[in-house]
């Protein structure tokens, strides 16, 4: 394998060979590293002022069981909402209000919720994205909602537009973006290079979530039963479902997307993290406003239970790479307990049937250059961390290169096999 510029892989090389170089008995020169301090430290919450807690309470109507992503949580947003230079939180919930909280400095925060917005219409968010939607030079505030209902006023996307001076006016009916369809995630983008701001939205087909008939996800993708996600072009003063022309249609449980240019053609292109057994999408710009979707002729496997999607140049050579995250453990007791999502039946079944290379592991695709990229999770040592949520790279250390920090965890452990019996 080549060393990659960092000169990670080089630097491995004189390290393993020296270590094979010992004496015959054995005896390796074991010298501790130096202790770091730790580099964070938690703002509780009688500093910070941020309370907010997503607390799901469940019942014989919310539970598992009956709402299989009932555990989810709805995610967060920062942004620099008021053009002071610090970032602003919306933190969504899902059986509790929506929370703002303005950043005043210090790490402190004001709960400035009942004042600047109106967040009276019940129903369960699934997450947020902050975006100047509007091309005002104010971000806007985005929310997805769902949930285990049937209720179209309780799954009705929200749209909050900044008005200035911490005022924000719900106007998703009147731009048109007002879905009702159990959308996930919404992430903003130019699709047409008009220079103003598309949506992408990630849609769940909710009656096969619900627990109310058995679902097998393939027959529901091959009937077209399920509906799919959406793409919403901006054509000023309100937006224009393009779905269909656009070549976007996803058929799927996504619970990731990112707009990344993965090419360097100068376009954005969409990247999909599809749960169960529909593989994730690679949707590449054609430069006229529709995409070609890519996958199986850009990677060679992917996810299985893609779960979240992060993009960014992880080995500082100036090209895009993406992240997806899994759900399988590092411990290997702990895997085998939980093999039953890697049948190996049902995988070469998918197989056949067009689905791809899915394998129950985070998939890290290092961006070859050259239109291609090659799947390295298991090299990089991020292959495993049990059940996933969403990744996110940043240098956290400040070092010059991009860290990966990880979310986990879920309420039961529904995926043990003696569990499921």
């Amino acid at each position: 394998m080549a060393p990659d510029p960092s000169g990670r892989w080089a630097f491995g090389l004189p390290l393993l060979i020296a270590s094979c170089a010992g004496d015959p008995g054995g005896s390796v020169d074991r010298t501790a590293l130096p202790s770091q301090a730790p580099l964070f430290t938690q703002v509780p919450a009688a500093h910070s002022g941020v309370d907010f807690a997503n607390t799901i309470t469940e019942s014989p109507e919310v539970n598992y069981f009956t709402y299989i992503y009932a555990y989810n949580g709805g995610g967060v947003a920062l942004g620099d909402l008021d053009g002071d230079g610090l970032p602003d939180i919306y933190l969504s919930g899902n059986q509790v209000p929506d929370r703002l909280y303005r950043n005043l400095g210090g790490m402190r925060f004001e709960d400035v919720t009942g004042t600047a917005l109106d967040t009276s219409p019940p129903g369960w968010s699934t997450g947020v994205a902050m975006a100047d939607v509007n091309g005002d030079g104010l971000l806007d505030i985005h929310v997805c909602r769902g949930g285990p209902t049937k209720d179209p006023r309780r799954t009705r996307d929200l749209l909050y537009l900044n008005q200035g001076d911490w005022q924000f006016r719900e106007a998703a009916e009147e731009l048109r973006l007002a879905d009702t369809s159990h959308a996930t995630q919404a992430t903003f983008l130019d699709v047409d290079d008009d220079g103003d701001l598309d949506m992408y939205l990630l849609v769940h087909p909710a009656d096969r979530i619900r627990g109310e008939s058995n679902f097998s996800v393939l027959d529901a993708v091959m009937r077209r039963e399920a509906p799919t996600d959406r793409l919403y072009r901006n054509d000023g003063g309100h937006f224009t479902d393009i779905t269909y022309e656009a070549g976007v249609q996803n058929y799927a449980f996504g619970l990731g997307v990112c707009a990344a240019d993965l090419d360097r053609d100068g376009r954005q292109d969409i990247y999909v993290a599809n749960d169960f057994d529909v593989p994730d999408l690679m949707y590449m710009a054609r430069g006229d406003g529709t995409f070609s979707e890519e996958l199986q002729r850009r990677t060679r496997h992917v996810s299985n239970f893609s779960m979240g999607c992060d993009v960014a140049d992880q080995d500082n050579d100036g090209l895009p790479d993406i992240m997806v995250l899994d759900m399988t453990a590092d411990d290997h007791v702990r895997s085998k307990m939980n093999m039953s999502g890697m049948a190996p039946d049902k995988f070469w079944s998918l197989v056949r049937g067009g689905y791809f290379f899915q394998y129950m592991v985070n998939t890290l695709q290092r961006n070859n250059g050259n239109g291609t990229f090659s799947e390295i999770a298991q090299l990089a040592g991020v292959a495993r961390t049990d059940w996933s949520w969403a990744p996110l790279f940043a240098d956290l250390d400040n070092d010059g290169h991009k860290d990966l920090f990880v979310t986990n965890g879920f309420k039961h452990d529904i995926r043990d096999n003696d569990y499921q019996r």
